[in-house]
């Protein structure tokens, strides 16, 4: 047998086509399609209308969770207003009015001592409900609505927020939508419709 008979077998000259996709790549399409459908439905929810008013109510309840941690970690109350004639709402913050800076070279005196512990409310985190939704109403409880604007809510540094009722709604297709907040533990929950709070007693006068 000469050695020209035992070469490699002639090749055709067409690449082979028949392997398949490993699971490494099947994995990396499947995380850049959930990025993609992330990202949509983030979008859809200002899109249909009610969806853009559960995103709205989503932003309130976020808000308040906020203040609630901050007003625990900084041990001062914080407080949430809400402006329902423009459909507003923010974080008053408290902010010391003098810096380290200003009380260099004070004299130790009680007077002194209590200057640093002088605070302003600054207004932080405003935000504005979506286009076509309103913030319907604020009930302390279920025959008690809240009064004047903006409404303004406590939240202590022991983590309660006082409790009310948030109704919101879509003006486009009415849905509806709340937002309470638990006095006790400080949790914030929403829940579709518009639902009641429970009946407060009041105490008795004296």
């Amino acid at each position: 047998m000469t050695t020209a008979a035992i070469g490699r077998p002639a090749c055709s000259g067409r690449p082979r086509r028949d392997r398949g996709y490993t699971l490494i790549e099947m994995s990396v399409v499947l995380v850049i399609l959930g990025i993609i459908l992330f990202v949509m439905i983030g979008r859809v929810d200002y899109l249909l209308p009610k969806y853009r008013v559960r995103a709205g109510v989503r932003e309130v309840a976020a808000t308040l969770r906020l203040a609630r941690s901050q007003a625990m970690s900084t041990g001062m109350p914080h407080y949430v207003q809400y402006d329902l004639s423009k459909g507003t709402y923010w974080i008053l913050a408290p902010e010391p009015e003098k810096s380290p800076e200003d009380l260099e070279g004070l004299e130790d005196t009680t007077e002194n001592a209590f200057k640093q512990y002088t605070y302003k409310w600054v207004r932080t985190m405003e935000k504005k409900i979506p286009d076509q939704v309103v913030i319907e109403k604020i009930l302390w409880s279920a025959d008690d609505p809240a009064e004047g604007d903006p409404v303004t809510i406590e939240v202590t540094p022991y983590g309660s927020i006082r409790r009310h009722t948030v109704w919101i709604t879509g003006t486009e297709d009415g849905a509806k939508f709340t937002v309470s907040t638990n006095q006790v533990t400080g949790f914030v929950e929403y829940q579709d419709g518009h639902v009641q709070p429970p009946v407060l007693e009041r105490a008795a006068d004296q």
